[in-house]
């Protein structure tokens, strides 16, 4: 039995990959280095399953595409037809070339007139490896595509938990660890957007593994339309991971000479914890994808909760001078901007300035943002259509939607059918007329409808070539306009994945201001994505989503490792809450160069009830260390924090910071490092293993850490 191995190597990990018998490639190995001498069939030999009775006379493999053309009879990884039948396929691989940092196999089957291309990409110094595939119709006549994975991948089966997340409007990106269990687990979007509650990345780890410990894979599927991620316990033993667009019935379908690219899906994974595989994303997304900003990343006030719909120029501009006073740097205008726009149930789609709000347009009120030292941003929800809108009824063809049948609006209003050409073309000239008409150098992109009857004209489904449409559009606007920055913002975070990241460079998070919500979700978040892409408003004390009141102090501290703005109207503040607020913008604002590189990640702490997140610069000279209580302790006293990530053997001096500090009122003496006079200087190594006492906090309260390398 001939079988050809295909190597992949970067610092702490290979990957090898084998086709037997010119087969389909399948993964053999990905873990720690082999040596680099390490005979690959050998270890071939050495790794080879048994095959058991009561089954085919044949290993099931999972192999990059599993084929049940080969035997395979669990969760396929493609699924094709012509006419009415289904294809078994049984691709052969013709030639293996190796690229800079990977390989692209090349594979046919000649029966079903069929060709496929393998990539995949190992990114040097995050470590991350980067696969898609891309089918050919080879034949004569069309090709049905129902189901086309990017990658499936052989899990060893002492990765015995998943971690997902999953979430609501208002309450996203949470966290949900469980075992993995004996059934398949599936997770779908089929709302044409990545959604409130299937985030398409997924963490395989080893039971019990926790920051610093444990082995761990994971996975993001760049795309930010329907998906699919399946865990599955397969019939024979063993487990499998496969990643995929969700295709709707006759979504794709091949006409001679035609291709399909699956969306990219990225692989991480690490032997240390998921701390380690945190930042190995965080890393990558910083190099490989997210677009840089040109310069820090500002403080910017959103008029969303400060005025709704109730506004005009004059009040707007008011709003901005306050906010200037207060440190801000970016001016955001809101919904209700544009012509009919007085409440959610009309306008959208027009995107002209209303006459009475803004007679003169928007480039008065760009222009006194302009004055101030404020750049200027505008919200834009292209892609909705308000039923009451000249545009609808211009053009009720251009709505996603299936001819003859009536269909539920979400929040009064249809999808524009970005898959036409038209449509697209009207709104690069509506959005292009007015970036040129006022100074605006900030797109606030939201989308706040699920897809239901996501069809296009004559009916055929058509998610797909919206979510196409969207990323053309982006990119010919970002080509035209290069210093244009865009927010991804879907009903808060219903749009945030790799795909749509390649474009955007900021993250509305949430609808849900609520500190404490926010802490969650973000420490959630981290799982994936870096600190600095999360945009984290400071909103009114009480927080229009939950209800929960909140402190200046807890408002400004939670916003701290995120991109921070304010989504309130601060004339409304006290004067002890501008005094606290212009001082937490001034220090963000001398720490943020570092942050936006700095490891930022979530710290385990014995007591679930305290939040804890640590901000390591790069370079290892300084650190920031936050901790919120969200409930009331689980004991009197709280245990020490250990914060990793330190340099081990350098020394740190500990001090509270003052605008964060802890009330003394909550316990009769204060934790060491509290006391008057009680800094403390302690190794790397040490705050590690032993950690530093806490003080008490009461729940809605949090206190900043500040450690700087001393030696």
């Amino acid at each position: 039995m001939s079988t050809t191995y295909h190597r992949l190597d970067d610092g702490d990990q290979t990957q090898v990959w084998m086709s037997v018998e010119a087969g389909m490639p399948q993964l053999l190995y990905w873990g720690d280095s082999l040596p680099a001498d390490c005979d690959m069939s050998t270890l071939g030999r050495a790794l080879q399953a048994a095959v058991p009775h009561g089954g085919l006379d044949v290993a099931e493999s999972v192999s990059w595409l599993p084929e049940p053309g080969r035997g395979f009879t669990d969760e396929p990884g493609l699924a094709l037809r012509r006419g009415a039948h289904h294809l078994y396929t049984r691709f052969s691989l013709e030639s293996a070339q190796a690229t800079d940092q990977g390989w692209t196999f090349h594979l046919r089957d000649p029966g079903a007139a069929l060709s496929l291309e393998l990539h995949i990409e190992l990114h040097a110094g995050s470590g991350v490896l980067s696969a898609h595939c891309r089918l050919t119709n080879d034949g004569c006549d069309a090709l049905g595509v129902d189901a086309l994975a990017s990658l499936a991948l052989p899990l060893p089966t002492r990765l015995r938990e998943r971690l997902s997340l999953t979430g609501r409007w208002a309450a996203e990106f949470q966290a949900a660890r469980e075992p993995v269990g004996r059934a398949a687990w599936v997770q779908e979007s089929r709302v044409g957007r990545t959604s409130h509650h299937a985030y398409p990345g997924l963490v395989l780890m080893e039971a019990g593994t926790h920051a610093t410990q444990g082995e761990a894979w994971s996975l993001q599927l760049a795309w930010s339309g329907n998906h699919r991620l399946i865990v599955q316990a397969l019939r024979g033993g063993g487990l499998q991971m496969q990643a995929a667009e969700l295709l709707l019935p006759g979504e794709v379908t091949l006409e001679p000479g035609e291709c399909l690219k699956s969306p990219t899906v990225h692989l991480c994974r690490s032997p240390a914890g998921l701390r380690a595989l945190s930042l190995r994303w965080h890393r990558f997304l910083r190099e490989r994808v997210v677009p840089k900003p040109r310069g820090p990343r500002l403080v910017q006030l959103n008029s969303w909760e400060a005025a709704y719909f109730d506004h005009d120029c004059l009040r707007m501009q008011a709003l901005a001078h306050r906010a200037a006073g207060l440190g801000v740097e970016r001016f955001v205008l809101d919904d209700g901007w544009f012509a009919g726009r007085r409440d959610d149930r009309a306008g959208l789609g027009d995107w002209e300035p209303c006459p009475e709000r803004y007679p003169q347009g928007l480039a008065p009120l760009g222009a006194r943002c302009q004055a101030l030292g404020l750049q200027f941003g505008l919200w834009v929800e292209p892609e909705g259509v308000s039923r009451d809108s000249a545009l609808y009824r211009d053009h009720p063809d251009w709505i996603l939607s299936v001819p003859g049948l009536e269909q539920p609006l979400g929040r009064h209003q249809y999808v524009l059918n970005l898959g036409l050409g038209d449509a697209r073309d009207y709104l690069w000239r509506k959005l292009s007329e007015l970036l040129r008409s006022a100074p605006i150098q900030f797109l606030k992109w939201d989308m706040n409808r699920d897809m239901t009857h996501a069809a296009g004209p004559g009916g055929a489904s058509a998610v797909r070539q919206h979510v196409l449409g969207l990323y053309r559009l982006m990119d010919d606007l970002r080509q035209a306009f290069p210093s244009l920055e865009i927010e991804t913002c879907a009903s808060g975070g219903a749009r945030a994945d790799l795909g749509i990241l390649q474009r955007t460079s900021r993250i509305w998070v949430s609808d849900c201001n609520d500190p404490l919500e926010r802490q969650r979700m973000h420490r959630a978040a981290l799982t994936f994505l870096p600190a600095e892409l999360m945009g984290v408003h400071i909103g009114a004390a009480r927080s229009h989503t939950t209800g929960r009141y909140a402190d200046i102090g807890l408002r400004t501290l939670a916003s701290l490792f995120g991109h921070p703005g304010i989504e309130a109207d601060p004339i409304t503040f006290s004067e002890a809450e501008v005094r606290h607020l212009r001082e937490a913008i001034s220090f963000y604002k001398a720490e943020r160069t570092w942050l936006a590189e700095a490891e930022v990640a979530a710290i385990d702490h014995e007591d679930p009830a305290l939040l804890a997140t640590s901000a390591v610069a790069a370079d290892g000279r300084r650190a920031l260390v936050t901790v919120v209580a969200a409930d009331r302790a689980a004991h009197a006293v709280p245990g020490p924090l250990r914060v990793p990530g330190l340099v081990a053997a350098g020394h740190y001096r500990v001090s509270p910071h003052p605008l964060w500090a802890p009330d003394p009122r909550h316990g009769k003496c204060a934790a060491g490092p509290f006391l008057p006079g009680g800094v403390v200087t302690l190794a790397g190594q040490t705050l590690h293993r032993a950690g530093v006492a806490l003080p008490i906090l009461h729940p809605g309260t949090g206190i900043l850490l500040v450690l700087d390398r001393v030696r």
